[in-house]
């Protein structure tokens, strides 16, 4: 490789770079955006279907995408808004303003979106410790789903560590309070299967004395 091909390489990998650092960036404030709890703010109203959705559980395996999934639909009118205003909005503008660098992106979105971000990165419980202080993965995303004021980034962790809403849980965190959850679950089962136990006893004791 000569020197000039060398420095084309570099020139537009500096590009893409570029390009991706700006994507995450808008994606950073528009996530942010999207949790100002207000009647007029269309995105928190889209958002919120996202946090109602189960992602702190113990059974979160990857898995392959559904039929739909290929086709960007995310299991709702409003998980798929939610990617597509959040994510996909901003890397369409990118594409059309320099489409050399958009494209590939767009590439890396589709996939990324469809294959590993539902439970195999982003919300996979099992990713803890040095990976998660650079990329939004596992405990570093799911702490977001407890404490909805810190850790807005996707994909990277970079903006949440420069405007100060980076929040590193404990390592393994997540998977503790799943099961912290589910011995709590459990727990109520118990009672209530009790509690209807004692109740059928005494039924069956009221209709014998009658």
């Amino acid at each position: 490789m000569d020197l000039a091909t060398l420095r084309d390489v570099l020139v537009y990998l500096v590009g893409l770079l570029a390009c991706f650092a700006l994507w995450t960036f808008v994606i950073y404030w528009l996530h942010r955006f999207s949790h100002i709890h207000h009647r007029l703010n269309p995105l928190w109203w889209i958002h919120r279907a996202h946090h109602a959705e189960p992602y702190l559980r113990e059974d979160s395996h990857p898995s392959w995408p559904t039929f739909g999934q290929y086709l960007f639909w995310l299991g709702g009118m409003r998980l798929s808004l939610d990617v597509i205003l959040v994510m996909t909005l901003p890397l369409l503008v990118i594409a059309w303003l320099w489409p050399q660098y958009g494209i590939p992106l767009l590439v890396f979105h589709y996939f990324y979106e469809v294959f590993l971000s539902e439970s195999v990165l982003d919300h996979n419980p099992r990713i803890t410790g040095r990976v998660t202080r650079w990329f939004a993965w596992g405990d570093f995303h799911l702490h977001h789903h407890v404490n909805l004021k810190r850790n807005y980034g996707l994909l990277v962790c970079f903006w949440d560590d420069l405007f100060g809403t980076a929040q590193i849980p404990e390592p393994g965190s997540s998977l503790a309070r799943i099961r912290a959850r589910s011995e709590r679950l459990q727990r109520s089962r118990a009672v209530a299967s009790g509690a209807r136990a004692a109740a059928e006893q005494s039924d069956l004791g009221s209709a014998a004395r009658a």
